[in-house]
């Protein structure tokens, strides 16, 4: 009978012990995804400051080869 309880205990402790880790494991994906988020808003904002100053430089560009 002492065994038995013995391997409850233990059977209990592995599956705290999932739970845990599993949890974690959600934190760190829900984490990751909002860094990844922000990564790409960041990629998205430069690109479109990059139109912005390509298009401006364009527009005051003088055709032989100075600025206006």
């Amino acid at each position: 009978m002492r065994h038995l309880i013995l391997l409850r205990r233990a059977l209990d402790a592995e599956r705290a012990a999932r739970r845990l880790t599993a949890g974690l494991h959600q934190q760190d994906l829900e984490a990751f995804t909002v860094r990844l988020h922000r990564a790409v808003a960041a990629q998205h904002a430069l690109s479109q400051a990059d139109l912005v100053l390509d298009s401006a430089l364009a527009t005051h560009h003088d055709p032989e080869g100075g600025s206006l």
